[in-house]
């Protein structure tokens, strides 16, 4: 195992820019020292980005709210640009892992790790966030929804990396927010069935409304055709058998350790009713 520690975010660059192969990113390690010591990695050559000051930090920039890649769950959770501008994250991550892996874990490396459980992935998605992502001669922003393209795999390039997350100030201006992680126990667990989403309802009718899962795809995904099925729609208006079919188009749960797909297909469709009669 090779390990570098970049002096400097143009020397993180530079290193990366050498297209070295199995390379991987350290920050603050809660994933990637577990598939080391499991074996699922090996002989990697990593290369340490946490005590880069460009990568963390929470700021507001114009209509904005800027969260670097490296900032942990427990800064975020804490932030106070969070709860005044996005409360829906900090309410949402209460239960997120223990104290110990709030101040390690980052949001960046939960994202680009792309593990279907991810618990902040949903929750983003849901805000419709986008990723800064940087190489050494480029920078570019992509929706999240747009980033991932099967299991653990997404669209950065080998010399590319996240370096912000992109939230806007209104993503849940007079929305009406919904999150619910179903696990073994209330906190410290992994998901078994994840589910996220906002709505604006005028009228007794949805204008607006972005719904996200985790643990039930390879990874973490918008429900797109449930989306357009119930916008327009009244409470009275909507068939719950339909929406039944489109979830079966968009999702498919597996059966494993944790809990077999027919529980978690039946749980994710109790929690969209649920968020949808809200």
């Amino acid at each position: 195992m090779k390990f570098i520690k970049p002096k400097d975010i143009e020397n993180l660059y530079e290193s990366l820019d050498n297209n070295v192969e199995n390379q991987y990113l350290l920050a603050g390690g809660t994933d990637i020292n577990v598939q080391i010591n499991n074996g699922t990695i090996r002989k990697p050559n990593i290369i340490y980005i946490n005590h880069l000051k460009e990568l963390s930090g929470i700021k507001e920039e114009n209509d904005q709210i800027l969260i670097g890649s490296t900032t942990n769950f427990k800064d975020i959770i804490e932030s106070r640009i969070i709860k005044r501008n996005i409360p829906f994250i900090h309410n949402s991550l209460q239960n997120f892992a223990s104290p110990l892996i709030q101040t390690s874990a980052t949001i960046g490396g939960n994202i680009a790790n792309g593990s279907p459980t991810a618990d902040v992935i949903p929750i983003l998605l849901a805000l419709d966030a986008k990723l800064m992502i940087c190489s050494k001669s480029t920078a570019r922003e992509i929706f999240l929804k747009d980033f991932f393209t099967g299991y653990k795999q997404n669209v950065m390039e080998n010399n590319e990396l996240i370096t912000k997350i992109i939230i806007s100030k209104k993503a849940e201006h007079k929305y009406q927010t919904f999150y619910k992680k179903v696990g073994s126990r209330n906190s410290l667990a992994i998901a078994k069935v994840a589910v996220a989403g906002i709505k604006k309802v005028s009228k007794e009718k949805i204008t607006d409304i972005k719904l996200a899962v985790g643990s039930l795809n390879e990874y973490p995904r918008r429900l797109f055709k449930i989306e357009e099925y119930v916008i327009g729609k009244s409470l009275l208006e909507i068939d719950f058998e339909k929406v039944e079919e489109l979830l079966n188009m968009e999702i498919t749960p597996i059966s494993d350790l944790r809990s077999d797909k027919e529980y978690r297909y039946h749980v994710c469709v109790n929690l969209i009713r649920t968020f949808l009669n809200e």
